[in-house]
């Protein structure tokens, strides 16, 4: 008996090709476990459209905690860049405590309050013979003075096209702790790397100053970030964010 073909029918070939376009031709911009753009990790000297929010959730390894949260934990934030040269972060991260001084039953009772700013000091983007550069602080205006995240940095990134294979992207920089904060402490430094048949995902590594994290980002439907990632596969933290740019008619 003769196989009958079903021609597939205008609107789903239009739909599939929308899907792909979706998936495929959206470059990939990776999102931090805290929340400001960079790798895994560590910051790196991007700063997105301005006019952008984006904002998620985190779940952070307790690879990644100072030795006194030695428990996995969750954050939610919300990262908004008014202009092209400048961002603010806002966080919460879960705290795992006593429910009462009569109570000892240990849960996440409590939540830090952080904040992060970030500048590229230098208007002009990156360009064909230099890089990004960015200058960030978290915390410095903590009431406490005990902010696991505080700190001040600096960081570049440049970006490396590769004809016919993909996009290279290098970030160095270093921190430097203020107060109690336990992050980031030192030089750090990263890639990734975007293929070309798949611009909307990356694959990552990078040393955050503390030890060495690698995973995979990708950038889907024009607002899903996805970032997930192990410190020396002794666990895994993972980011889910929605990203959207207000853009104005001219």
């Amino acid at each position: 008996m003769p196989k009958v073909s079903h021609p597939v029918s205008f609107p789903v070939k239009v739909s599939i090709l929308v899907f792909i376009n979706v998936l495929v031709f959206v470059p990939a911009l990776s999102q931090t476990v805290i929340g400001t753009p960079g790798l895994m990790n560590i910051p790196t000297a991007e700063v997105r459209e301005g006019c952008t929010f984006d904002g998620g959730v985190s779940l952070m390894q307790n690879e990644l905690q100072s030795e006194s949260m030695n428990y996995n934990t969750w954050l939610y934030y919300v990262n908004f860049a008014p202009v092209s040269f400048f961002d603010i972060t806002l966080r919460e991260t879960l705290v795992k405590t006593q429910k009462s001084p009569s109570d000892p039953t240990m849960g996440f009772y409590q939540q830090d309050r952080s904040l992060s700013i970030r500048v590229r000091p230098i208007r002009e983007k990156e360009g064909k013979w230099w890089p990004s550069v960015l200058v960030g602080a978290n915390d410095f205006f903590s009431a406490h003075g005990d902010s696991y995240y505080a700190a001040v940095y600096g960081v570049v990134t440049k970006t490396l096209p590769l004809k016919r294979i993909g996009t290279f992207s290098v970030t160095a920089g270093y921190a430097k702790t203020i107060r109690m904060g336990v992050l980031y402490d030192g030089p750090f430094g990263g890639a990734s790397f975007s293929p070309e048949f798949a611009p909307m995902v990356r694959v990552m590594g990078e040393y955050d100053t503390r030890g060495v994290n690698i995973g995979v980002g990708a950038h889907l439907f024009r607002h899903l970030n996805l970032t997930c990632f192990t410190r020396e596969f002794k666990g895994i933290s993972a980011t889910v964010s929605y990203q959207y740019t207000i853009r104005f008619k001219r």
